[in-house]
């Protein structure tokens, strides 16, 4: 019978096994904020060194996070720059990497990305190792574009460019003489040499826009004081036609723009986009199972931990007053902070090729803080202080792979930091809302809070410490580059004038915080699903409200009981079980166990013959006598031995006599043929001998 329910079972397992594979693939699609449906490549570390290293056309790449909201509102633009460079890939081509994903962490710290979105240049042939350049101008696409093209003029000026690239120097002489530098004479059918002025970025568009053309070169020539003679102003662009008979068709004035200029080009030669080579639709998946992944890794004494070990390090996994009641609607919980601390350590921390300077006193003062005012569970807080006290003893500075291995190696018994786990009040309606920076926002309030309820009242105690903290976290380690600057710009406002006392700090994180929201509502990365207001709403706490204005003194007590460490939620925090222990440990763990038991059993004995002694009247517990269990031990011990050494003393008495008189008897035994009245005198004196022996033996015994 079970085994039919559990053929029966399997095929529905097996399904629900599926939709949750591709429930799970869904997620991570939809996190990321491109598609293989758009004209770039996606990158990730698979493909990487694959796609951009050792290659002959120059990359344009962007280095992005999925949360960043930033990187959000970007991405529209990039599509269009992609779109707008999709022509060119014979020399250029575009391609994004999203820094999110923790298998992409060790290409993003290789090329010392240290914030999203961060857009690169890689000139041909790039190997590992090359960091790229930074693309200045990124504000508009045309920006962009110029970027790029400057980037290609000068590497082919230097002679780093390629052949496979399109010419895009400056040519110089007669129209006629350009056929002298064609490189494919038997393919190339005509000569297009345009006439404009100095850095004409409208020219080189159009080279770039026509390289894919395998019968047309496109050159760019500017115009000089030779030349002012024979092309005024009005006549800029002009246009000059040479067929392979040196043949040439001047067409002055040509239209001024990039999209006119290239459509009167391709009308007069007869292009069309069927003349184009096939083009590879690259989609960045791996489509490649044999290939392998290839390693792109290579490119104090302060000890908060044991000041507050009373006050955090709690002796079960769960704080002892670790929220137990009915879940508000702004209820606070400690499994988005652990994702908020994990995410901050494990992937934005690391992903620095090195931490020095002030980079490194920052995450030090960070890790203290979180060390001192985070209310986290006993084994997480482990984590945190032995990573605090590794840091403090790096001076001169941290290496990211390193930390990364430094975070594995802590990961043990008593030591546990969770990687991810589901988010539930920063869940957002998708994958790329909400997430780390809702659980950053909730973990630095939670911060504020505690470090005030703990150690306000102290004459020593400095809000702005916390703060400091926070903001040296932010400029350093937050790799949405627009968000943090933002950050930094109001914490250099008035966050040190202002924060005088110890509620102080409570009160502007809170306020930066809601600037925070009205800037970004209605922004692209506001959650459609969770609009962005001022916090806390009405619904929540309605004192705080005074026609439609939020008051301060009702605020204050509202957070200070929100963030508190009694009032956070534990639900859905990973269950964190203990190593598997080896054979020895086993056999250790149960040989206690026994020995444990046997105590008690004892115990229970000893207490019950006392408690009949003492007429049914309660014993105190033996620990009030004195005793504890090693006591206990050793008295069981001494009586043992006492009882082996008696037992050894009485066996040796009785050996003893037996020998004696075995003795006694072969020395004086009588032949057999003596008479009958010598034989029995002889008994007779054997049995007095017998008498005086067993007399001896008795006192022997008595003494």
């Amino acid at each position: 019978w079970r085994s039919a329910v559990v053929m029966m079972e399997a095929p529905v397992l097996l399904l629900l096994l599926l939709l949750l594979v591709s429930s799970c693939c869904l997620l991570t699609a939809t996190a990321s904020l491109y598609s293989s449906s758009d004209p770039l490549v996606l990158l990730h570390s698979s493909n990487y060194s694959r796609e951009v290293h050792g290659v002959e056309t120059a990359w344009v790449v962007e280095f992005y996070s999925s949360w960043c909201g930033h990187c959000i509102n970007f991405a529209p633009t990039f599509k269009t720059f992609a779109q707008d460079l999709k022509d060119w890939e014979h020399t250029v081509k575009v391609g994004v990497l999203d820094c999110a994903v923790d298998e992409n962490v060790p290409v993003c710290r290789e090329h010392e990305v240290m914030g999203y979105p961060t857009i690169k240049l890689f000139a041909a042939r790039a190997s590992k190792g090359d960091v790229g350049t930074d693309m200045q101008r990124s504000s508009t696409v045309d920006d962009m574009g110029r970027s790029v093209i400057d980037f290609l003029v000068d590497k082919q000026k230097a002679n780093n460019g390629s052949l496979s690239w399109v010419n895009l120097q400056p040519f110089r002489g007669a129209a006629a003489d350009a056929w002298s530098e064609v490189r494919d004479y038997g393919i190339v059918e005509h000569v297009v040499v345009i006439v404009d002025t100095a850095k004409s970025y409208i020219s080189w568009r159009t080279i770039l826009d026509l390289g894919g053309y395998s019968t047309v070169a496109v050159r760019y020539k500017e115009v000089d004081i030779l030349d002012a003679t024979e092309f005024s102003s009005a006549d800029l662009p002009t246009v000059i036609f040479v067929d392979k008979a040196l043949k040439e068709e001047v067409v002055k004035g040509a239209p001024n723009t990039r999209e006119g200029l290239k459509e009167m080009i391709a009308k007069k030669l007869g292009l069309n986009v069927g003349m184009l080579p096939y083009k590879t639709v690259y989609s960045g998946r791996r489509t490649d199972a044999a290939v392998k992944k290839e390693d792109t890794e290579g490119a104090g004494d302060g000890q908060p931990e044991e000041i507050n070990s009373d006050k955090l390090n709690y002796e079960d996994d769960l704080p002892d007053t670790a929220f137990a009641g009915i879940e508000r609607s702004d209820q606070v919980y400690m499994v988005d902070i652990e994702n908020a601390v994990s995410y901050a350590l494990g992937h934005e921390v690391i992903q620095h090729k090195f931490v020095r300077g002030e980079a490194l006193k920052s995450l030090q003062d960070f890790l203290e803080v979180l060390v001192k005012y985070l209310p986290a569970r006993p084994v997480v807080h482990k984590f945190l202080s032995k990573l605090h006290q590794y840091t403090v003893g790096q001076r001169n500075g941290i290496e990211g792979i390193k930390f990364a291995e430094v975070m594995k190696s802590l990961q043990g018994q008593d030591s546990i930091l969770p990687t991810h786990q589901p988010w539930i009040g920063c869940l957002g309606s998708e994958p790329r809302y909400r997430g780390y920076p809702c659980g950053l926002w909730t973990t630095f309030h939670v911060l504020t809070v505690n470090s005030v309820l703990q150690d306000g009242s102290k004459v020593s105690f400095n809000a702005k410490t916390i703060l400091r903290a926070i903001h040296g976290f932010v400029k350093h380690f937050f790799s949405c580059k627009y968000c943090s600057q933002h950050f930094q710009a109001m914490y250099a406002e008035d966050a040190e004038s202002s924060v005088n006392v110890a509620d102080d700090g409570i009160l502007w994180l809170w306020r930066g915080h809601n600037k925070v929201n009205k800037r970004l509502h209605g922004d692209a990365s506001e959650d459609p699903m969770h609009p962005k207001q001022q916090f806390p709403s009405e619904a929540a706490c309605a004192a705080c409200w005074h026609k439609g204005t939020l008051v301060e003194q009702e605020v204050l007590p509202y957070l200070k009981r929100i963030y508190s460490k009694g009032m956070l939620s534990f639900r859905g925090t990973q269950m964190i079980s203990p190593p598997a222990k080896n054979k020895q440990a086993r056999v250790m763990e149960e040989l206690e166990k026994n020995r444990e038991r046997e105590e008690r059993k004892e115990s229970v004995k000893v207490n019950e013959k006392l408690h009949n002694m003492a007429e049914q009247q309660p014993l105190r517990p033996l620990s009030t006598w004195g005793f504890n269990s090693t006591d206990i031990s050793l008295c069981v011990f001494l009586y043992g031995i006492s009882t082996l050494i008696i037992m050894s003393v009485y066996c040796m008495v009785v050996i003893r006599r037996k020998l004696r008189r075995r003795r006694f008897l072969e020395a004086y035994k009588l032949p057999k043929r003596r008479d009958e009245v010598e034989q029995k005198s002889d008994e007779e004196s054997v049995a007095s001998v017998d008498d005086r022996l067993k007399v001896q033996e008795e006192v022997t015994l008595k003494l």
